[in-house]
């Protein structure tokens, strides 16, 4: 059986996290599943910034014999202790996911960046591939998919 693993698009608030996930979907931003090469993804959308509560409950959730793949929507404020993003990636490492986080290093739209100490972070967790420069969601989201063909499911 395949080791579980969750593919995470990284943003901090309104860096076009969602907008990636819609494109992924074709638009459609109530599609709950997606396959990718014969794997069934579960795709979370909302992120540790959007509703902490239910994405901390959502992670809690997940059991790796049943749910073996996950897309989801990840912001790195390891610094806020209510998104809680230390202890969900290392709860998900200790119920055997392994994890890739593809990050958009620069936010949509403005000249912010994430920062070197996320990035450091994030890599102590998993396998990071980082984005550079701006680009519309639809590239964005062929270029998550060819993360999560080369990276993920390699």
């Amino acid at each position: 059986m395949p080791k579980p693993k969750i593919a995470f698009v990284v943003g901090h608030s309104n860096w076009g996290k969602s907008k990636t996930l819609r494109a992924l979907t074709n638009g459609d931003r109530y599609k709950r599943r997606l396959s990718i090469q014969g794997v069934e993804f579960l795709i979370r959308r909302m992120s540790n910034d959007d509703l902490p509560k239910s994405f901390i409950r959502f992670m809690e959730s997940v059991d790796p014999s049943s749910t073996t793949a996950i897309i989801a929507a990840l912001c790195p404020n390891f610094d806020d202790e209510e998104a809680a993003t230390q202890s969900v990636l290392n709860q998900l490492r200790s119920k055997g996911y392994r994890l890739f986080f593809w990050v958009m290093e620069h936010q949509y739209r403005t000249n912010k960046a994430m920062s070197a100490s996320d990035i450091s972070r994030l890599r102590k967790f998993g396998t990071v591939k980082v984005i550079s420069g701006v680009a519309e969601a639809a590239s964005r989201a062929r270029d998550f998919r060819k993360f999560i063909t080369d990276t993920v499911l390699a």
